[in-house]
């Protein structure tokens, strides 16, 4: 498998290009979070390709340093999600368009840009909030000023109808990418502004004015790609003991004599496989593609590289760690004998899994394992085709428990075809594996467009509704989280419509979440806290499992994300209903439904 499989060869004229990762205010609660995986993934592509990358991590550089340099007015116009689009559509009033003028040039200093040709900025952490929409906007406003910069948007999970939508409210992005492999889009892109011929693939261009698509060949990467972190960028994200229990409730003596070396960490988002061989029918993840993933030897070598930049610990955003047994059990085995000493998270795969395949994922350096239980209704579980039945579920993670792996499980309600007594069994799951089990993951169902579900929609018993070409446009600018947007709306054959669908979906999460919450607490709901466990564990290891719950449980009692300047100790959770909407209200800005992010590679 070639390493750089997206290289086209060497450019006519070799560009400068500023990739971009904006912040936001609602993207993840983690006190620590790992760096970007996106732009470093691009920038691998593009070097390759012959072109210079240049990264840019504005999401650090704001909320450490450059939010703070703006007055409380500036801050407010960069919220303004109406004033903003005026601005870079030349409508703003000449008082207002100066004031706009000032903040794009502070952001060019503050984020230290250099002159560009091109600037890409990642959307891949959308959220319905306008931080990241009009920091983008702004940023790009300003770089076309001051460098004549074109700029392109991307993220894959956005439907080529939204990028219209975004394009024309945002006359200031030239190119926006939803193709699927979009280190190619990228590069095809770069053609285009080099005034070469370029064979546009999954991207929106903005020419003389006008939107034009270009659907093009850009549906699937051939290769897992690598990713080229900056140094600077990492050095970032290395965080001491002192510093990382600081953003915690801390103030113990057992603290204290835990922070004797100050010992320095750093996790570093990592991927080997993007497919994924299984079937179950709620996924978009195509099990019919062929095998997307890289050799072991090749694993060794980057995770090494890893190592020798600093990382001390790894996020999998695989698919699944252990989606082929035999080549997980052989990367494990690797693993050990080379001594990478790498504390790692991952997804496992409860299909292909047992006990003698945890025993080496834990030697070598599992920490936590996020494991798709989804339902506790074995009905269900036949029904989209999982795999695995509730008794093997809670045995592996009974046993996973035992050995000191932080357990993770994700679950899903309001399946098509759901009945109550599909949810009592689930409710019954959860009370049986609540020992063995440390934090949660809760969606509501979502009907994805490249589902097998909606695919073979007559096996599944579901009829999909139409819906009008900008459905998912009030995704940008809802005041909560409006969750429907995710989902394609749908009516069960023989069973409910929409509407009850609808309402019985959130019935259905509302009655999970309460069960959770009355064996865990909403604090067991989406937070990972992937620093402190990796700091915990090194300290204590496996064998001290239980000493380590009592630990994270009296550490996270509050905690201050990132991303705010204040601590949290409220995380409880309310549900709105309205017409024919899903909505779930965290509290002061606490994301925690939701499965983690995707931080994979096209661009985005």
């Amino acid at each position: 498998m070639k390493k750089h499989a997206a290289n086209t060869g060497s450019p006519k004229k070799p560009l400068t290009i500023t990739l971009v990762y904006p912040p936001g205010d609602q993207k993840i609660s983690e006190p620590v979070p790992p760096p970007n995986l996106t732009i470093a993934v691009l920038a691998d592509a593009l070097i390759a390709g012959g072109h210079t990358a240049i990264q840019v991590d504005a999401e650090k550089d704001w909320f450490d340093r450059v939010q703070h340099l703006f007055s409380p007015e500036q801050t407010a116009l960069l919220f303004d999600k109406e004033l903003v689009p005026a601005y870079v559509s030349g409508k703003a009033p000449e008082k207002l368009r100066l004031k706009y003028d000032r903040m794009g040039r502070l952001l060019v200093k503050e984020l230290r840009l250099q002159k560009s040709d091109l600037v890409g900025i990642t959307l891949v952490d959308i959220r319905a909030e306008p931080l990241i929409l009009n920091f983008s906007a702004l940023l790009a406003h300003a770089v076309r000023k001051k460098f004549g910069a074109r700029t392109v948007i991307g993220y894959r999970g956005l439907p080529k109808e939204a990028y219209f939508h975004l394009m024309r409210r945002y006359p200031c992005f030239d190119y926006g990418v939803y193709a699927d492999w979009g280190e190619k889009a990228l590069l095809e892109i770069a053609k285009d502004v080099a005034g070469e011929k370029a064979a546009f693939t999954g991207t929106v261009v903005r020419k003389a004015g006008k939107l034009r698509n270009y659907k093009g060949d850009g549906a699937r990467r051939p290769y897992a790609p690598p990713a080229r972190y900056e140094d600077h960028i990492l050095e970032k994200y290395k965080v001491s003991d002192s510093q990382l229990f600081a953003r915690y409730n801390s103030d113990f003596p057992f603290i204290k004599k835990l922070v004797k070396n100050d010992k320095r960490y750093l996790i570093v988002p990592y991927v080997f496989e993007f497919t994924c061989p299984g079937a179950c029918a709620f996924c978009e993840n195509n099990n019919k593609l062929p095998p997307v993933i890289k050799s072991v030897d090749q694993v060794i070598d980057e995770l090494s590289a890893l190592k020798e930049k600093g990382a001390t610990g790894v996020y999998f955003v695989n698919s699944s760690f252990n989606n082929h047994y035999k080549q997980a059990e052989e990367l494990c085995d690797r693993m050990i004998r080379h001594k990478l000493d790498l504390k790692w998270f991952d997804c496992a795969n409860l299909r292909v899994m047992d006990e003698h395949l945890l025993d080496k994922m834990k030697a070598a350096g599992a920490v936590k394992l996020a494991f798709g239980v989804e339902t506790g209704s074995q009905r269900l579980l036949n029904y989209v085709n999982k795999g695995i039945t509730v008794e093997k579920a809670r045995r592996l993670l009974e046993y996973s428990h035992k050995i000191g792996i932080w357990n993770h499980i994700e679950l899903i309600a309001g399946f098509p075809t759901e009945t109550q007594k599909d949810v009592d069994a689930t409710l019954r799951h959860i009370d049986s594996i609540k020992e063995f089990v440390d934090i949660y993951t809760l969606n509501p169902f979502y009907l994805y467009p490249n589902s097998r579900i909606n695919r073979e929609q007559a096996r599944f018993g579901v009829k999909v509704l139409p819906y009008p070409p900008l459905q998912f446009m009030n995704f940008f600018y809802p005041i909560y989280r409006i969750i429907e947007q995710y989902s394609l709306k749908f009516d069960e054959v023989g069973g409910l419509k929409w509407e009850e669908k609808n309402r019985q979906i959130i019935e259905s999460t509302k009655a999970v979440a309460g069960k959770i919450d009355s064996v865990a607490t909403f604090r067991a709901i989406g937070n990972e806290h992937l620093y402190l466990l990796m700091c915990l564990y090194d300290k204590l290891g496996h064998d001290n499992k239980e000493l380590i719950r009592k630990m994270v449980k009296i550490l996270t009692l509050k905690f201050k994300p990132y991303n705010l300047n204040f601590f949290m100790d409220d995380f409880r959770t309310s549900f709105s209903k309205e017409k024919d909407m899903r909505i779930f209200q965290p509290l002061k800005n606490t994301p925690f439904l939701g499965k983690r992010e995707d931080t994979r590679s096209a661009p985005r």
